[in-house]
């Protein structure tokens, strides 16, 4: 995707188990950087150095060919669905940062080139892609900080299938790649493994935004569109086997690793039906998990009716997860169904339950709903005060409690969780970022 510049690869020393591990080999898998993987428990090379200095280090190491190497954080803290604790808040800052200089030592773009930009856009997934496209089109200055890789969520999607235009379908990160090409083209800039640390609203009307990487930009405008991250499932086992055969999201190539095996997918959306299809290609066996009574009630028909009707997909229903067990790696799985407690072995659980909002860096800014999502146009309270609405007009339809600042895609409130609907927001996210830009200037 967003190649970087390394003419030999990284070589990243870990162990999979890792949250640090799996989001290094995300950022660089995913953004086409050429690098090898050195697991100190299961590669022959890495048993070797298990015993020696660099497995006393803060893990994963990553060298690179000019022989600089850099530590893993010492405190590794994923991005959080709300607003940070105040005791995690520097460990956080601290593991984005850490991403962000992995990603500038692989040679990915993660230094603005401006000071001052018309509008930031927070996130690559579908909607801030739009959104890049068409305001980089129409003339605007626009930067997208993007903490992983274009695409977001829906990048790693194996297929997509009922978005307008492809007939046969097309994969997440090759619709991604298409429309990160088309924004680059039209002049956006795009930061990659950057992420916030911290927003705010200038008394002259411009956003001031801190970056991982220790840049600080303005810009006249913002839209928020960082999307959200697959809800966390509490039951014992799973946590402590996450990247040793229990993941969260179903990356394509992780098919590969499933030849013949038996795979598990709890969820029963459209992503949990197109992994199950993917997998059914090379697995063995795929099991699905729905708490729900039917696959159909959060799933499109078409899907519905390629999971019933494979031969190597079986869905069980009113089922859910409770217990994970296998040592080191997943072995098997204890669920609850209708007829009673039931262990099944499986190789590898893929957990795709919904979605939580991506808003650690502007909880404490934006006005958002009971779950973390952000509020915007009639649902904003209205009247004095952080996070609520206090101009005399009204606010735009896709517009934050802060004015000028805009919400696009999954982490609004009330969004349609949907590739297509993500699209459309993009697109008028940014046509109100021309009516609001058209007002300060008539001021």
């Amino acid at each position: 995707m967003a190649q970087g510049d390394h003419l030999a690869p990284v070589s990243l020393v870990g162990r999979r188990r890792l949250a640090a591990a799996q989001a290094a080999r995300e950022l660089l898998e995913r953004n086409g950087v050429s690098h090898r993987w050195i697991d100190l428990d299961e590669d022959p090379v890495g048993r070797l150095l298990s015993d020696g200095p660099i497995a006393e280090r803060p893990l994963p190491v990553a060298l690179f060919a000019n022989g600089e190497t850099l530590d893993g954080p010492p405190t590794y803290v994923e991005p959080y669905p709300g607003q940070v604790r105040a005791s995690a808040v520097a460990d956080y800052i601290a593991s984005a940062s850490w991403l962000t200089e992995l990603a500038r030592r692989a040679g990915l773009p993660c230094e603005p080139q401006r000071e001052e930009y018309d509008v930031a856009v927070l996130g690559a997934g579908p909607a801030g892609l739009t959104a890049a496209v068409y305001a980089a089109s129409e003339g605007l200055n626009v930067l997208v900080a993007e903490r992983m890789a274009p695409g977001g969520q829906a990048g790693t999607s194996s297929r997509i299938e009922n978005y307008p235009g492809f007939a046969d379908g097309i994969s997440g990160s090759k619709l991604a790649e298409n429309a990160y090409r088309q924004a680059l083209r039209f002049g956006a800039e795009f930061l990659i493994g950057v992420n916030l640390v911290g927003s705010r609203a200038r008394d002259d009307g411009l956003i001031e935004v801190e970056l991982t990487g220790g840049a600080t930009v303005t810009a006249r405008s913002g839209i928020i569109a960082s999307g959200v991250r697959y809800r966390r499932l509490d039951a014992p086992g799973v946590e402590a086997l996450v990247g040793s055969g229990v993941y969260y999201g179903a990356a394509p190539g992780e098919a590969d690793e499933y030849r013949d095996a038996s795979v598990a997918i709890i969820g029963g959306a459209n992503s949990a039906g197109q992994a199950a299809l993917h997998f059914a290609g090379t697995a063995a066996r795929v099991t699905m998990l729905i708490r729900g009574e039917s696959i159909s009630l959060g799933m499109s028909q078409y899907l519905v009716e390629r999971v019933e009707a494979h031969a190597r997909i079986s869905v069980r229903t009113n089922t859910r997860l409770i217990r994970a067990g296998g040592s080191p790696h997943l072995s098997e799985i204890e669920v609850s169904g209708p007829g009673g407690d039931e262990t099944i072995d499986v190789d590898g659980l893929f957990l795709l339950i919904g979605g939580d909002p991506l808003i650690a860096t502007v909880a404490n800014w934006l006005d958002v709903d009971g779950r973390g999502f952000l509020l915007t146009g009639p649902d904003l309270p209205r009247g004095s005060g952080p996070g609520r609405w206090s101009l005399e007009r009204e606010p735009g339809l896709l517009e934050s409690s802060v004015p000028g600042v805009f919400v696009a895609g999954d982490v609004r409130h009330g969004s349609i969780k949907r590739v297509a609907s993500a699209v459309g927001e993009g697109a008028m996210a940014v046509a109100l970022v021309h009516n609001h830009l058209s007002s300060q200037t008539a001021r």
